[in-house]
């Protein structure tokens, strides 16, 4: 029985990639000893490491890097940073958020649009470099080439002064329970931050993260306004939706 559960530990660690020891206690009805023990067996054998709060999947899913994610779904990261594209409009304030359905959202916007781009991701500021009435603002001092990101604050006082109208968000999980997640502690952070500045927030996310959870929490999903994604969600989150005044948007605004 003890074999059999920690198989299925495994498997659960690796169809979420990072999961907090919390969740695996109450995911698997068992003491937080249990599954320490347990869990100390799988890092044995190099199929889990321990992480800040939690323990990451260490197999060829968890090993995906940034150019690998973004071919994972990649017309439906392309078809929401279209949707997300038509929200921007003359002088806006946003913060692009890295991630690999946020970097489509330059795509399609006018290259003489004036506005401000705040962001930490490489990719958003490459792409920005093409808009001739741009100003933009790096966010973060330490670059990760994983996640093509800039993270790490010393200053915490500058991120916080920034006025930002909207606020396009990614995530790697999105569920009722924890809201809007990632497994970045120094990303989540800066997500925190962006979240509490920014007057409009945008959740950019496939249908594939919805319903998912992993480590970290930095946004309650009433605190979002928007969830751009590319198909309708299900009922529960549907109506939760409706209830806290939830856009879900999946089509071209007519």
């Amino acid at each position: 029985m003890k074999t059999k559960r920690i198989e299925r530990i495994e498997k659960y660690i690796k169809d979420n990639q990072t999961v907090s020891i919390d969740e695996l206690t109450k995911k698997f009805d068992v003491s937080i000893n249990t599954i320490r023990r347990d869990i100390n067996i799988l890092e044995e054998k190099n199929s889990i490491k321990k992480v800040y709060g939690g323990v990451t999947f260490l197999g060829k899913q968890q090993a995906i890097d940034f150019e690998e994610r973004n071919i994972e779904n990649f017309d439906k990261k392309k078809y929401i940073g279209k949707l997300a594209s038509e929200f921007i409009e003359q002088d806006d304030i946003v913060y692009i958020d890295t991630g690999t359905t946020t970097i489509h959202l330059l795509e399609n916007l006018d290259l003489n649009l004036t506005f401000t781009i705040i962001t930490n991701s490489l990719d958003v500021i490459n792409k920005s470099s093409q808009f001739k009435n741009a100003t933009i603002f790096l966010v973060g001092e330490k670059y990760s080439p994983r996640t093509r990101s800039f993270t790490g604050i010393k200053n915490s006082n500058i991120i916080q002064k920034f006025n930002i109208k909207k606020a396009f968000m990614s995530a790697t999980g999105l569920n009722l329970k924890n809201g809007l997640t990632n497994a970045e502690l120094d990303e989540n952070i800066i997500k925190q931050t962006i979240i509490d500045r920014s007057e409009t927030k945008f959740a950019l996310t496939d249908s594939s993260k919805i319903g998912k959870s992993t480590l970290l929490t930095y946004a309650n999903l009433k605190d979002i306004d928007y969830i751009i994604t590319d198909k309708q969600l299900d009922n529960e989150i549907n109506d939760y939706c409706l209830t806290h005044k939830i856009e879900i948007i999946t089509q071209i605004k007519q």
